[in-house]
């Protein structure tokens, strides 16, 4: 009843009408274009179709090689999650089938799938589980969705707001200022930063969906922090997946005051949830996230490296040393090598 096929660019408009509907902004053609055009990523993406050629799920594969040199593909990366897109149960256990039969087809040495609602197992996968994204609820009531913070998050966001300390801004002209900040904070963080074109492509391929959101010293004028923001529609979800500040302003409650926009700014857009993004259990992001009162939901990074075969990512724990050079590595080395390297991390 079902084929898998590689993707080519008939199938644009019926692969977004089913990311839209059934999908997410990162299932859509226009992320997938800045995926390829932004890391020169090989295009894996793959669909099932039925016996009259109907679009059933959606495969979006990036491949490349990952920091071992080793030929691998992700769904997706530079994504927190991605469940596999599908108009049913039986698609989708189709397309699991037909993403193993790809990593061998394909010759990788693994497919990564990182998936949030879905569930899945079987010969050949591997379960990491370090990773959990925080769902905020959000109502037409900001003081109903500051109640789900915990006492003390509640004292810091009216704290800022009477000291009067930022200003916010939607003005995308302060994309170069935002970019700064963020590639001073990844290297603080021992990560490199992609270059500034990858975030300029959402205005580009995506602009009813991207939002800046960037915080104002009052009394400098300077950017000290901001987000990314996408939107999407299908499932009523305002994602936050890039972001930073200056760690200088942290005792200001800078990232109070710039999540509690970010709040506003869904609740005024209609928006039913905001997601905060990954972290690893147990870290400092975690346990920040945790007290807006998100709910925090485990992540499964699913690893196919077929059977019998033990290749797959690199565990990201043996890269510490890695990270600890990074962090004090000069900044005109690490501004212009992370560039480079962060198409291998495949974050």
């Amino acid at each position: 009843m079902y084929r898998c096929v590689a993707y080519n660019e008939l199938m644009k408009d019926a692969w977004d009408r089913l990311a839209s509907s059934k999908g997410t902004v990162f299932h859509s053609t226009a992320f997938r274009h800045i995926l390829l055009s932004s890391f020169g990523y090989e295009c894996r993406y793959h669909a099932v179709v039925d016996n009259e050629d109907r679009i059933c799920a959606l495969i979006p594969l990036a491949a490349g090689r990952n920091l071992g040199l080793t030929r691998a593909a992700v769904a997706l990366p530079f994504v927190n999650y991605a469940d596999i897109c599908a108009i049913s149960e039986e698609a989708f256990r189709f397309a699991i089938g037909a993403i193993e039969r790809l990593q061998a087809e394909l010759r990788l040495g693994y497919i990564e799938l990182r998936l949030k609602a879905q569930h899945m197992g079987g010969s050949g996968w591997s379960a990491q589980l370090q990773h959990h994204t925080f769902v905020l609820p959000l109502s037409e009531d900001e003081q109903q969705v500051l109640a789900l913070s915990s006492s003390s998050n509640r004292n810091h966001v009216r704290k800022v707001y009477k000291n009067d300390w930022f200003a916010v801004s939607y003005d995308p002209g302060h994309l170069e200022s935002f970019y700064r900040v963020y590639v001073l904070r990844m290297k603080q963080l021992g990560s490199p930063a992609p270059d500034i074109r990858f975030f300029k492509r959402f205005f580009e391929y995506m602009p009813e969906h991207t939002v800046l959101l960037t915080v104002l010293d009052k009394q400098s004028g300077n950017i000290v922090g901001g987000m990314l923001l996408l939107a999407s529609p299908s499932n009523a979800t305002l994602y936050y997946p890039y972001g930073a500040n200056l760690a200088e302003y942290n005792n200001r409650y800078v990232n109070n005051f710039m999540y509690w926009e970010a709040i506003r700014f869904g609740i005024r857009n209609g928006f039913s949830y905001l997601d905060l993004g990954r972290s690893q259990t147990g870290s400092g992001t975690y346990k920040y996230k945790e007290q807006w009162g998100a709910a925090a939901k485990q992540l499964q990074y699913m690893v196919y490296g077929g059977e019998g075969n033990q290749s797959g990512a690199p565990d990201r724990q043996k890269l510490g040393l890695l990270v600890e050079l990074w962090k004090i590595a000069p900044r005109f080395i690490t501004d212009y090598a992370g560039k480079k390297l962060i198409k291998y991390v495949m974050p």
